[in-house]
């Protein structure tokens, strides 16, 4: 497959989905749209990526070995800008599950979605723009 090449200074976004097809859809999707994306199949990956120069996070809530929920609070608390720069991402319509989400003040995206929902969501959060967390279902 075609990788795009990355125009310096994009934002670097890590992706964190432990089903490897979206995963890399995600950041084929993000690489075109002008992202930085670096692909995590699960939080101990993510965890090993991790620094100062991740933007932004797009995070699974539903992973094998870690809930994305709990992942994001390790991450945000060693790199704070993650608590206002993370995007849910997840299949799960649970109540449980939007609560957690809530609970954490990021947006969520509920699969499936359009590439052009994450794309938007992801510039609308690097631009700080006001307004509630996005929730698209």
């Amino acid at each position: 497959m075609y990788n795009a090449p990355v125009a310096p200074g994009s934002p670097r976004v890590l992706v964190v989905d432990d089903e490897p097809a979206i995963c890399s859809a995600l950041v084929q999707v993000l690489r075109r749209a002008g992202f930085d994306p670096v692909a995590a199949p699960g939080a101990q990956e993510a965890d090993a990526l991790l620094s100062g120069s991740v933007a932004a996070m797009v995070l699974d809530f539903r992973m094998a070995h870690m809930r994305g929920d709990v992942f994001f609070y390790l991450a945000a608390a060693r790199f704070p800008l993650l608590r206002r720069r993370t995007l849910f991402i997840t299949g799960d319509i649970s109540p449980d599950a939007e609560r957690l989400i809530a609970q954490t003040g990021c947006g969520c995206i509920w699969k499936p979605f359009p590439n052009a929902v994450l794309v938007d969501a992801l510039h609308a959060m690097l631009a700080e723009q006001s307004g509630p967390p996005l929730v698209v279902r």
